[in-house]
């Protein structure tokens, strides 16, 4: 799996673009990506764009490990908005994968999109 990380400088969003074969260790390596890039700070929010992202062979092994690292930078992450982006039809797909083993508990509101622009309005919205 390949990532991209960038920050937008009007608004500190985060973006992840994510290609390739999901996997555990570079989900992960994402994930630690992302936490110490140096304009990171808890409750930021960020737009996960897994359009391009295979997650058709993904195990509970690796979903247990993602939730692991999870819950163990519960805080760092915090309580900001996190939008995914899967390719359109995908979405029963993407939760059906994440709907296995337990689920990951954290303040952060996520919710799953397959329109880039839907999911960047949602982001915006302070309500």
């Amino acid at each position: 799996m390949k990532y991209e990380i960038t920050c937008s400088d009007s608004d500190r969003l985060f973006i992840v673009k994510t290609e390739g074969q999901m996997n555990a260790n570079d989900f992960i390596a994402m994930g630690k990506d992302l936490l110490k890039h140096p304009r990171f700070r808890a409750n930021g929010n960020a737009i996960f764009n897994h359009v391009d992202l295979d997650f058709s062979a993904a195990t509970l092994v690796d979903l247990e490990k993602i939730r692991a690292f999870h819950m163990k930078n519960e805080e760092r992450i915090g309580h900001g908005k996190s939008a995914m982006v899967v390719k359109v039809g995908m979405i029963s797909a993407w939760n059906r994968l994440w709907s296995q083993g337990e689920k990951i508990k954290s303040g952060n509101k996520v919710k799953i999109f397959e329109d880039y622009n839907s999911a960047l309005k949602w982001i915006a919205d302070i309500k």
